[in-house]
């Protein structure tokens, strides 16, 4: 490409935005990296259990790094310079590396966004298949397809394939910078719709407008997303009217990597308040408590703590309590009663030998996630059955 009018070509030592690349790269790595590890750590110590959701979180992660990592040889090698710095043969191999990390793009966005989807599917449904339960899957879907259909449209942007990356082979091309601006605006509704359908699950909740707003800002991280991808859409208008080719496309590149950066920190944040108590100590068994005792109540667990799951956590974490308010046909006793079942005989033993006292009993029952007290007054009395439950 021929300079512009006062400038000329530079091949030795141009001006190039690879110091910057490499700035914003490591700091988006390490940040996302900090959170990814915080879920790790979460998920392996804390819940010490793995879920679909939380593979594919480190799956996107890892192909953030590659994606980086392209990204950045390329940014060496000329990508980041003026196109009229960039000589054919140096054009050729940035295209070839270019045209990998447009493959790359939909696999990793794809895990990103279906491990946030499946996330919030875990914690706002029930076993019951509600509406929350049916927008989220039309969601996952939707996101499969359109993903799916943008790698395929990148794998196969040209036939013969060669002539993506090498001018002088001739073959039909559906146009690149197009099919970026279209990626991009669908990949904006998609972080929109990714950030509504929780805002619109916890408002639906049964809880304090205060603490709707504490569990919204866990997942309104993802706001930063939907702004990166709207300035992505001024930098792909901007690839169809200016030739300039490499410098924009360059920009354009590292606000694609912020995107899918923040898209797994999403999906890190719920795990986030749990590490924290645990690191607090809060919910931790006493180290006193070393032999095995076959009372529930008195077991160790993860958070038998009253206070290592204050309702904010209760409502985020997985399984199928967290978010189960949703469903209004379930009440808070249904849904507690199904924790209780593997105590139901001790309960009544308790019950029998506080009757024959004529005493006042307290139960306690507990939940795996939290812990929650319930007291029952047994008292003597006349009539045929001989025993008037009355709870407090």
């Amino acid at each position: 490409m021929p300079p512009p009018s006062g400038q000329v070509s530079n091949f030795i030592d141009p001006p190039t935005l690879l110091p910057a690349a490499i700035v914003a790269s490591t700091v988006i790595l390490t940040i996302t990296t900090v959170f990814v590890a915080a879920r790790f750590t979460a998920k392996t110590f804390v819940l010490r259990k793995h879920y679909l959701e939380d593979y594919l979180c480190y799956a996107a992660w890892a192909g953030v790094v590659t994606y980086t990592g392209l990204f950045l040889w390329n940014e060496d090698y000329g990508w980041g310079r003026h196109m009229w710095d960039v000589t054919p043969s140096m054009l050729k191999q940035v295209m070839y590396h270019l045209h990998i990390m447009y493959c790359i793009y939909s696999p990793v966005t794809l895990a990103a966004k279906l491990s946030v989807l499946f996330q919030i599917k875990r914690m706002f449904t029930t076993w019951e298949k509600n509406m929350v339960y049916w927008v989220v899957m039309g969601s996952i879907i939707a996101n499969s397809v359109f993903y799916t259909g943008l790698f395929f449209s990148y794998v196969f942007q040209c036939w013969p394939r060669a002539a993506i990356w090498d001018p002088s082979v001739k073959g039909k091309c559906v146009s690149a910078i197009a099919s970026n601006l279209v990626s991009g605006v669908l990949n904006v509704v998609s972080d929109v719709e990714a950030l509504a359908l929780p805002a619109w699950a916890i408002w639906h909740l049964n809880m304090p407008v205060k603490r709707k707003v504490l569990v919204f800002a866990v997942f309104g991280v993802g706001s930063i997303a939907c702004i990166i991808g709207v300035v992505g859409i001024y930098f792909r208008v901007i690839l169809l009217k200016k030739p300039d080719f490499t410098w924009i496309c360059s920009k354009a590149a590292m606000l694609v990597i912020s995107e899918m950066a923040v898209v797994v920190i999403v999906g890190c944040c719920p795990c986030i308040p749990a590490l924290l108590r645990y690191c607090r100590g809060v919910g931790r068994p006493s180290p006193k408590s070393t032999e095995p005792s076959s009372d529930p109540a008195s077991t160790p667990r993860r958070y038998s703590n009253s206070k290592a799951l204050n309702s904010l956590a209760k409502y985020m974490s997985p399984g199928p309590i967290g978010m189960s308010k949703l469903d209004s046909s379930y009440s808070d006793e249904n849904l507690e009663l199904r924790q209780y079942s593997a105590s139901i005989q001790k309960d009544r033993n308790l019950s029998e030998e506080a009757m024959g006292r004529g005493k006042v009993g307290i139960e306690r029952f507990h939940s795996t996630r939290s812990e929650i007290v319930r007291t029952t007054r047994i008292e003597q009395s006349v009539e045929k059955k001989g025993i008037r439950l009355v709870e407090g």
